[in-house]
């Protein structure tokens, strides 16, 4: 608990609290449509051994990860380096060792980690229903099922929490998810059907 507070309390001095929730939303979001991707991949690929489908869903959630996390690092240190000059600039003051830079060094550590970690979560909860077919033995089309429902069922909650957060319409940001998640679906159904046809 006390190193929560403590995140909070660092991302809130260099005002990235905002931005770490938005790109916590917003990666998660895009964990979930790449999980809905690899399921439905895996399932019209015939990938139904356990261990393949493990393999391949962590390495998936390895990369989406790693690249949520650098991306996000890398543009918040340098946001918090130009925040940290123009503060320097206008109390005509050095701040090198001081709490401030302090907080500018590990902001963008946090917002990368949630970053990083959404895009994880949202790719291995989507996986898991079909995962989990796969390790009891059971159909694996009950498993695809089941993690294209989640896979929506989330998307409506991340659509949900973005209209109260955002004080939007209601249903605005569920319907374009929705949508979203739909597209990816079909045109992976698409992709499919094309690849056969080869």
């Amino acid at each position: 608990m006390e190193l929560i507070r403590r995140a909070r309390e660092v991302l809130s001095i260099a005002k990235a609290a905002d931005v770490a929730r938005r790109v916590a939303v917003m990666n998660f979001f895009d964990g979930i449509m790449v999980g809905s991707g690899l399921v439905l991949g895996m399932f019209l690929s015939g990938t139904f051994s356990y261990q393949a489908a493990l393999m391949t869903v962590l390495s998936v959630a390895v990369g989406s990860a790693i690249s949520g996390f650098t991306g996000a690092w890398i543009a918040e240190r340098i946001e918090q380096e130009h925040r940290l000059r123009k503060l320097e600039e206008a109390i005509l003051a050095d701040l090198k060792g001081t709490l401030y830079q302090r907080v500018a060094r590990s902001a963008p550590v946090l917002v990368g980690t949630v970053n990083g970690l959404s895009a994880a979560f949202g790719v291995g909860i989507v996986a898991m229903p079909f995962l989990l077919s796969l390790l009891l033995n059971a159909d694996p089309l009950i498993g695809t099922y089941a993690s294209v429902t989640v896979s929506l069922g989330l998307l409506v909650t991340v659509g949900l929490a973005l209209e109260r957060a955002l004080h939007l319409r209601t249903v605005f940001a569920v319907k374009r998810l929705l949508t979203a998640g739909l597209a990816t679906m079909l045109l992976v159904l698409a992709m499919d059907l094309l690849v056969r046809a080869l």
